[in-house]
């Protein structure tokens, strides 16, 4: 069994902004959110993923730790004062967290247990309720950015309240890929194969394959990267992290309609693909119509 994506976390310096940019996109934004350890979040809903967008609220609380002694809002700020703003982490689906804990334990992931956090979420109905949410911090200190962890959402029906925050503007559906970069895809996959499973994870050499039932992450070097991704350029493989998703999409021309009403600049690469520039959203968007 392999954990299908939940959703990404894309740190941002400036909340503010990258909300603003997002509904530019043509995206759906919630409302903003805070975190027990430092950190505000806006999320952008599909129908079986989303991403988070994460910026840092209030830098008095970043120390917080977890039972584990895991710095969630650390490893945000730590992202950002890397290489700015992107990925920094990637939850992925538990429907149980105690069952799934023991399975990437067997595999080998033993250092961690899981924690629960609350917060308290802001409701279409004006109403304040606390929800409640079990992590799973799967972390190699040595990697932090290809930092997954496994979440469980305790109340999910005070989590996806607004069908309509599913729909787009620019139509997109779901997150179908996660793209990393590594100076040493071969011995990274390791990590993702502790996760995952070995069964879930192909490819060899300069190329890997993670497949799961929501979406694929793919672990590649700087070349390889560059050959899917040209506008992404001479990327630096240091330190190994996400920097693109794929996004799929009902309509291209009707994101590419929406993109220049705002003056958004994109890249066409056929009738069904086209990028967004990682200086947009803080990571390479590409969108596919399928």
């Amino acid at each position: 069994m392999s954990f299908g994506i939940d959703h990404p976390l894309l740190a941002v310096s400036d909340l503010d902004h990258a909300a603003r940019a997002a509904t530019d996109l043509g995206f759906t934004v919630n409302a903003r959110h805070q975190h027990p350890w430092g950190t505000d979040n806006h999320l952008l809903f599909f129908s079986n993923n989303f991403i988070e967008l994460i910026g840092i609220g209030r830098p008095e609380c970043l120390d917080y730790q977890d039972d584990n002694g895991f710095q969630f809002g650390r490893l945000i700020e730590a992202r950002l004062k890397a290489v700015g703003d992107g990925i920094a982490m990637v939850a992925l689906d538990s429907n149980s967290i105690q069952r799934d804990h023991a399975l990437v334990a067997a595999r080998g992931f033993t250092e961690a247990c899981p924690i629960i956090f609350r917060r308290t979420a802001h409701l279409p109905s004006g109403r304040d309720e606390e929800i409640s949410v079990a992590l799973d911090i799967l972390h190699d200190a040595e990697r932090p950015f290809l930092t997954q962890f496994l979440c469980q959402q305790l109340r999910p029906e005070l989590f996806r309240v607004d069908p309509t925050q599913e729909s787009h503007a620019n139509t997109a559906t779901s997150i179908a890929d996660i793209w990393y970069v590594s100076d040493d895809p071969g011995y990274d996959v390791e990590y993702f194969r502790r996760i995952h499973g070995p069964q879930a994870v192909r490819g060899g050499d300069t190329e890997w394959t993670i497949h799961t039932h929501k979406g694929d992450c793919h672990l590649l070097d700087r070349r390889a990267l560059a050959e899917t991704f040209p506008s992404l350029g001479d990327l630096e493989e240091q330190p190994p992290r996400a920097v693109a998703l794929t996004l799929t999409c009902r309509d291209l021309n009707a994101a590419i309609t929406q993109w220049e009403a705002v003056g958004i600049d994109y890249h066409r690469h056929s009738e069904t693909q086209a990028d967004i520039a990682p200086g947009v959203l803080g990571t390479l968007l590409r969108f596919e119509q399928r």
